[in-house]
């Protein structure tokens, strides 16, 4: 069997690491023969990263232009392969042409999504468009399938996944010096984290000085918080997670929030370290408040069970074990794995 998958970014983008790159191993074990088009290589992020507007503008239409037409290109090889699936979409803010194009050469077309691409601008007509054209809808959760059922009967959850080989967990749960709080994600997220700002500066008032540590691209200062930035590395990760005594994944309760598939927590979850998420989307599914981490929605929830979580060792410790256990159940790569492998099968 052979599988040609059209992801949006190279294994740098968190979304096609966790969505297909992750799975090369079980596939090519189990004898699929997985081969994998990125639209955006590396050269993409640094160009997001340019912080002059203009010229940022100005690379990202160079840069889009020139994956167009190697996009085109791959798209030419979809009669080669069993079935073949887009990541989204085969190019953003198109029309359905080229995808039209790849099912007239090969039917089997198959669509994953992991996130609400259809409440953004000018993909609101195309998305539905591309379910109802596709043989097969996998995504991320039950936000997701639900919308998709609306176009195509044939649709799958395959929940976002986390390696727990990778991902280990912290063994210490003594702050060394300060707790340190963190955050880890894609700098154009970073506003979610800004909306705690009252939120950290009361909570030095009641708890004393703390690290508030964002791994990232970008990092950012807030006034009476010591903030330290590590740039984000895919060796580093799992390193600078567990080094964190607190995990953090504050979200708007919004529709764009309630697609996201909980990447964050479950990082965190894996490598023991404790959680205080927003409740909304996955989140109410992964953590089970007061259990295995914590949910908070207000000003005065989230100030209160950080408290609590920065005061009491043995909490963290708890959550973080149970956290543990929850991804080891629930949402590890050991555990869908084969899953996906037999989905993929079933439908060559």
């Amino acid at each position: 069997m052979k599988l040609l998958y059209f992801s949006k970014t190279s294994f740098i983008g968190p979304s096609s690491r966790y969505r297909i790159y992750q799975y090369i191993p079980y596939l090519r074990e189990a004898g699929i023969e997985v081969t994998i088009c990125p639209l955006f290589k590396e050269g993409w992020f640094r160009v997001l990263d340019m912080r002059w507007p203009p010229l940022r503008a100005a690379a990202k239409a160079l840069y889009a232009l020139a994956r167009f037409f190697v996009r085109l290109w791959d798209l030419m090889k979809v009669g080669r392969y069993n079935i073949y699936c887009f990541e989204h979409q085969a190019f953003p803010y198109l029309p359905a042409f080229l995808e039209k194009i790849a099912k007239r050469i090969n039917p089997h077309m198959l669509l994953e999504f992991d996130d609400a691409i259809f409440l953004t601008p000018l993909h609101k007509r195309k998305i539905p468009k591309l379910i109802t054209m596709s043989r097969h809808v996998i995504v991320g959760n039950g936000y997701l399938r639900d919308y998709a059922l609306q176009f195509n009967p044939h649709v799958s959850i395959i929940p976002t996944v986390v390696d727990t080989e990778r991902y280990r967990p912290k063994e210490d749960y003594r702050a060394q010096g300060q707790v340190n709080i963190g955050w880890v994600g894609l700098a154009y997220n970073l506003p979610y984290l800004k909306g705690l700002r009252r939120v950290f500066r009361r909570l030095r008032g009641e708890v004393g000085d703390f690290y508030l540590q964002i791994i990232s691209s970008q990092g950012f200062t807030m006034d009476g918080v010591h903030t330290i930035f590590k740039p984000w590395s895919y060796a580093g990760e799992p390193g600078d997670i567990r080094s964190l005594d607190i995990g953090i994944m504050p979200l708007p309760d919004d529709e764009w929030a309630k697609g996201k598939c909980g990447l964050k927590v479950l990082q965190y979850m894996a490598c023991g370290v404790p959680v205080v998420a927003s409740p909304v989307g996955v989140n109410q599914d992964i953590i089970k408040d007061g259990e295995n981490g914590f949910l908070a929605s207000s000003y005065t929830e989230w100030l209160e069970k950080l408290v609590l979580l920065v005061q009491n060792e043995e909490l963290r410790r708890k959550f973080g074990q149970k956290g543990r256990e929850t991804v080891e159940d629930h949402y590890s790569l050991k555990r869908w794995g084969p899953k996906v492998v037999s989905l993929y099968k079933n439908l060559s």
